[in-house]
């Protein structure tokens, strides 16, 4: 896997090299080369708010990402699990590349004299280990406005934004231990909880293996526990614990509740500014001049279009069809609550929760891949559209169904009856060690401040109850 995770990473850095230089791939969209399934075609007219957007060859780069790399990403979170993808994630590994090379920032700790250096890790009592959830879909709302208005149809651009991205792992790979990205930074994190629920539909599950090779790539050529403990419940060692552990966190619920939008806004913008369908599935949105079109109206309706700028337009959208979503699905879950009140069931806040997610993953699972993926799926024969529906559908129905029928105390009683699994055992040795060496937050002064932080919440909690 290590030489996998390398060959994978090289293949993405020489696709970001063809973004800025490729002189091979336009020969493909040529309208003149009738053997390529890529050629333009001349005779057809691709309206864009009422006008037929012109056509010439172009580079495939950015057509071949968005349209093929990130829904394959999807859909290996969605059937081979969170450790597939992890195993695999060019970001994942490239923030490791500190780590790797000992290049990683450390914290000087003294304590009785004795000097002594440590890693820096974000702790989960931090804004930022508490918010964590908010701050990564908010760079998730970031990305999809600038795919929107720059990054989608510009190969220069799309590689920038690529680079920043690679830049920013590799900077939280130096600044914090562990695997600080892919927990309290990355953008698509927030996507990987939403599609990867209790388990991928041909995931493994943690508790219950006798494996040698667990969920967790944090670990060594010996295949020795590497963990540093960067956060409690992580989702590298069991998928299905923080699954359960997160669930009734309103971050959880926010992300949960508020991808559905996103998601619906993202590709419903597509027909909102073009006024047509034929836009979007043409692909013809990843060559044409998003940059010049910023300052055009950002919705075109009934032939008319709206004097809104595009680049207004666009974050509005996403972030009013967030929102309504949140609320809509909000209300809906307490309603379900109710419901199941009414009927006497136990934990139902968690049940509740538990069968909304579902749900929710399974509606997005299916409307995501009616959308991604089809400018090139469409160019196919027809039994491979065919094909590619059928295992869309038959997947997210296993997947629902099963998901459906699992509980916290399925996964508790399969827990007890299994004994701890090597890495739940290097964790906790994690923890022990952690707590067992001279920390900051164990100095003299630090535990005063605590006390009196302790004093002062129990003071104001007397003080409500009279």
């Amino acid at each position: 896997m290590h030489w996998v995770r390398w060959g994978l990473a090289i293949s993405w850095l020489m696709l970001i090299g063809s973004l800025f230089y490729d002189p091979i791939s336009s020969i493909l969209t040529d309208s003149t080369n009738f053997s390529s399934p890529f050629r333009i075609h001349l005779e057809t007219c691709v309206l864009l708010q009422g006008e037929c957007v012109p056509q010439k060859p172009y580079s495939l780069g950015a057509r071949l990402f968005w349209s093929v790399i990130v829904p394959a990403a999807i859909f290996i979170i969605f059937v081979f699990g969170h450790e597939a993808w992890r195993r695999i994630c060019p970001l994942s590994f490239l923030s490791q590349l500190p780590r790797a090379l000992k290049l990683q920032r450390k914290r000087k700790i003294v304590n009785s004299g004795i000097v002594s250096y440590e890693l820096v890790s974000i702790s989960e009592d931090s804004w930022l280990g508490k918010n964590h959830f908010y701050v990564q879909f908010g760079l998730l709302f970031l990305g999809l406005t600038a795919r929107l208005l720059f990054v989608n149809s510009n190969p220069v651009a799309l590689g920038i934004f690529l680079v920043l991205t690679i830049s920013s792992a590799m900077l939280v790979g130096f600044l914090f231990a562990g695997k600080s990205w892919c927990n309290y930074f990355c953008p698509f994190a927030p996507v990987q909880a939403v599609f990867t629920g209790p388990r991928g539909l041909l995931g493994s599950q943690a508790h219950e293996e006798s494996s040698p090779v667990p969920q967790s790539m944090c670990r060594t050529i010996e295949n020795e526990s590497a963990c540093v403990g960067c956060k409690s419940s992580c989702i590298d060692i069991d998928a299905e614990q923080s699954y359960w552990d997160n669930l009734e966190k309103p971050a959880r619920q926010f992300v949960q509740y508020g991808y559905v939008g996103i998601l619906i806004a993202f590709f419903g913008y597509f027909y909102l500014f073009a006024g047509n369908w034929d836009y979007y599935f043409s692909g013809i949105w990843s060559r044409d001049d998003a940059v010049g079109m910023l300052f055009q109206p950002g919705f075109y309706l009934l032939g008319k279009s709206i004097p809104l700028p595009k680049i207004v337009a666009v974050p509005l959208t996403l972030a009013l069809c967030t929102w309504l979503s949140y609320l809509v699905l909000s209300r809906v879950e307490k309603m379900y609550r109710v419901y199941l009140r009414e009927q006497g069931n136990l934990n139902v806040r968690q049940q509740s929760h538990h069968t909304i997610f579902t749900l929710i993953t399974v509606f997005s699972f299916w409307f995501f891949f009616s959308f991604a993926g089809r400018p090139i799926l469409n160019t196919m024969p027809d039994f491979i559209i065919l094909g590619f529906n059928a295992i869309a559908i038959v997947s997210g129905s296993i997947w629902g169904y099963r998901t459906l029928a699992r509980t916290p105390g399925h996964y508790q009683q399969e827990r007890e009856s299994t004994p701890e699994y090597p890495e739940q055992i290097a964790v906790v040795e994690v923890e022990t060690k952690l707590q067992s060496q001279p920390n900051p937050s164990n100095s003299p002064s630090t535990i005063v401040k605590r006390k009196n932080k302790t004093r002062t919440s129990a003071i104001t909690q007397t003080r409500r109850k009279l």
